[in-house]
């Protein structure tokens, strides 16, 4: 019985272990400044630099990102940057859309 109570234990212990920790939530922000604004960007993403350019808002509008607009900047979360770097090499705009839709990219207005 203890043989079994111990391969239990370290059965759930390893489970536990590989669990890749908390999962991204969108809705969990800090306030940064980028361009001299203050915008809520999502713990765990990093923002672009910059305010996102015309060009880059109407592709990720495409991609399924709605909320963008003008005076936004661009964020992805951890692991998403990777992503993205490998499908422009490819030319695969299509990643965006799979990103988008798993809510790890996306557009912060400015704070007022």
């Amino acid at each position: 019985m203890k043989r079994i109570t111990a391969v239990a234990a370290a059965t759930l212990l390893m489970a536990g272990c590989a669990q890749t920790g908390p999962k991204f939530d969108p809705t969990v922000t800090s306030v940064q400044t980028i361009d001299g604004k203050k915008f809520n960007i999502p713990e765990g993403a990093t923002p672009s630099p910059h305010l996102a350019t015309k060009k880059e808002i109407e592709f990720y509008k495409k991609s399924g990102v709605s909320e963008c607009k003008q005076g936004d900047v661009l964020w992805s979360a951890e692991g998403a940057k990777s992503k993205i770097a490998e499908a422009i090499k490819e030319g695969n705009p299509e990643i965006h859309k799979e990103l988008a839709q798993k809510e790890l990219i996306g557009c912060a207005h400015p704070v007022k």
